[in-house]
This record gives C-alpha cells, structure tokens and sequence, in this order.
C-alpha cells in the first residue's frame, strides 16, 4: 500500500519474484513526495524530492533500468554562494567544513549541528552560513540535527547533483506502468487485520485480503490506519520518535533562461539555483527551497508567496522575474503526508522498521537509514522490506 518510491519499489521487487501484487494509493497520482510539474514557460520543476546526490545508487540503477536519463543542471548542490548575515569568503567556508568533518570523524557526531559547530574555531560568517545550510536542507531546528548530517547536508563540494530527465515523477510512474492495473488510485487503507488467514484490508469502503502487505505511508500519518491487533510497542515508539521537518518551496519564472547559479540567503534561511534541463540549456526558471518552521514563518509562507518573492527580488537582482507565474509548493498542508520529511532518524528507528511484524513489512525515506528524508532512502527501503517478506515466506 502506498505509491511513493518506497512502496512502488516493494511492489515492483515482489512481483519479479513471482506474486501478485496490489498497490492501493491515496492520492490521485503516483510518485507521493517525487511529483514533477511543467510551468507555462515549459520548464519542468520538481514540487517535491529533486536532487540526487553522490552514492545514490539506486534512484541511478532505476533510471538506467527505465532508460530514462539524467539532467545534470549545471549548478551545484554542494556549492551555494551565502549572501547577507555577516558575511563570508568561499575560502573561509571550506575550511570551515573541512573542520566539521574532521571533528566528525573523531566521534562528535553524537551532538546536534549547532554543538558541533559553536565550539569549532572557523570564521564566524562560515559557521553562520553552515547553520544556514543545515536548517535549510535538514527543514529543522539547528539545535535539534544530528551532527552526523552535516557530512550530507552541508557538505561543501563541487559533484553533480543532478535529477531524471523530465522530472523525476518519471520514476514513479515508470514503475507503476510494470505493474499495471495493480495500482488503485483513490484508495486510501483505513483498516489492516492480521491473523492466522493472512491480511484484511479495508480502502475506500472495500475489502481486500492478501497473505501479506508491506506498509509504505509516512510515519507522520500512520496513526490513521487502524491496526488490529495495535502495532508492538517497539514500533509504536520508533513513529513516535520521528520527527518531521517543514519546507516549502517557490518557483518562479524568468522572462530569460539564465547559467546555472546556486545563491544563499543566510538570514532567511533559503537557497535559490537557476539550472540547465534538456540539452543542457538553461530552464528559464529560479527555484528556491526554504527550510524550519521558522524560515517558514519569516517568509509568511502560509498566506502566499508575496514576500517570499520580494525577498528573491532583493538577493537575486541578477534575474529577471515573471512573478505573476510563480509556483508555490508546501507539504505541511498536504493530506496525505503533513510534512516535509523526516529529520536524523536514530539507527534503532530504521532497524524498528525493518523487521516485520507478522505478515506486515514497513518502509518509507523514514526508514531509509543514512539515506532518510531521500529518494534514495524511499526506494532502498522498499527492497528491504519486499525482501524481508519474501524470506519470510520461502522460510
């Protein structure tokens, strides 16, 4: 149940082993937090999960399996220019991360961000902007990171970090054309019982039964499902341990395409990147991802995009703007999830999630290990979850 990556990957795992399978889905869309979209100006934007990093294996075998390329865009994930705060050299912002790594390599990755970085001796405009980095990308409270994120989340480097060619929905959707009428859109699961007999399901009003069923929904909104019997504690508490992130993001189109370019805005705690698409030519669109309730907040994200707006006008006074085009997307507000992602999900919480409870495996980013709150995540958690109830069964 569920058509994001995660559950998509499940399904798509177990039925190359020989079942049969059936993938019951909210929305009316595959892809969950993966959904592409296509502006007026024909620029493809990605409302949700976008970027897909160095040692992301998986989102990389999918695409080459489904033939469907890769846009490299030009800027870079790892290299965004921090402007406003108190200001910083390039120079000073690397060594200051190669500081962080260092610290982190002889075991400080048990503080959060803000500890780790509050007692480094690196300019004071780099670790501003390191904290910028962190709250931005992690969605989250600084104070409440894992240190052992800063290695991903603010990771100064020049890698690619590209999306699939198109939109990176085209993964969803290619794996749900594999499996056919097996997806059922508009159904979401209100009921799972499990006994002896296997699994009873109850989704939009109808019942389903199966010998087993993997779970792929957000831990954020588990609790709507009602289990009989309730999940065993050790589950129980490994959700509630989870916590989710806010973010949101703006896209907004350019009268003219412009090069790749990633700029950060310190104080607001936002980054911007203009970026190429097909062919490698520029997409004439600036997108911009803000991350924590509190940038949130600043922005005034919950009543429009206006000011939002008028503050990429000021950081980035090298674009022109078509602001009565502007894309906003949030996923605190979405039904179907309530959040962004999850943020530095503790190694006893992915390995609650990766035993199954009877004929129920569980997955998700959240359960995604080091690859949480990413594609990545999603899609290797399903493997391990359709896995685990295949040797369940072979045993």
């Amino acid at each position: 149940m569920g058509a994001g990556l995660a559950g998509l990957s499940a399904a798509d795992e177990l039925q190359r082993a020989g079942a049969e399978v059936v993938v019951l889905e909210a929305r009316d869309r595959v892809g969950g937090r993966v959904w592409s979209r296509r502006l007026a100006n024909g620029a493809v934007v990605e409302m949700g999960a976008e970027f897909i990093l160095s040692g992301h294996t998986a989102v990389r075998e999918l695409a080459e399996r489904f033939g469907l390329g890769l846009w490299d865009k030009g800027m870079r994930y790892g290299r965004r220019e921090p402007r406003g705060g108190i200001g910083t050299t390039a120079a000073e912002l690397d060594a200051a991360a190669a500081v962080a790594e260092r610290e982190l390599e002889r075991g400080a990755g048990d503080l959060s961000a803000r500890e780790l970085l509050d007692r480094l001796d690196i300019a004071p405009g780099a670790r501003e902007a390191l904290l910028a980095r962190v709250e931005i990308s992690s969605a989250y409270s600084a104070e409440l990171v894992a240190a052992r994120n800063l290695a991903g989340i603010a990771h100064v480097d020049e890698d690619p970090a590209p999306s699939v060619a198109g939109g990176n929905e085209g993964l969803a959707v290619a794996l749900a054309g594999t499996l056919g009428r097996s997806v059922r859109l508009r159904s979401p699961v209100e009921q799972i019982a499990c006994d002896a007999g296997g699994v009873r399901l109850r989704a939009a009003g109808a019942e389903l039964e199966a010998d087993a069923c993997v779970v792929a929904v957000p831990a954020s909104v588990i609790d709507r499902i009602r289990f009989e019997p309730a999940l065993p504690s050790r589950l129980a508490d490994a959700r509630a341990a989870i916590r989710y992130g806010e973010a949101a993001k703006l896209f907004v189109p350019l009268r003219r395409p412009a090069p790749p370019s990633a700029v950060m805005s310190v104080a607001e705690r936002y980054w911007t990147w203009t970026a190429t698409g097909d062919g490698d030519e520029p997409q004439p669109v600036v997108s911009a991802f803000a991350g924590s309730a509190r940038a949130l907040a600043r922005l005034k994200v919950e009543v429009g995009p206006e000011r939002w707006l008028a503050s990429i006008e000021r950081l980035r006074d090298d674009l022109e703007l078509e602001p009565d085009g502007a894309l906003l997307s949030t996923w605190s507000d979405d039904p179907w999830v309530g959040a962004a992602y999850s943020v530095s999900p503790p190694a006893e919480v992915a390995a609650a999630f990766e035993r199954p409870v009877g004929p129920l495996a569980f997955c998700g980013e959240h359960a995604g290990g080091e690859f949480a709150a990413l594609m990545e995540g999603a899609i290797r958690s399903g493997r391990r979850a359709a896995a685990a109830l295949l040797a369940a069964a072979r045993g």
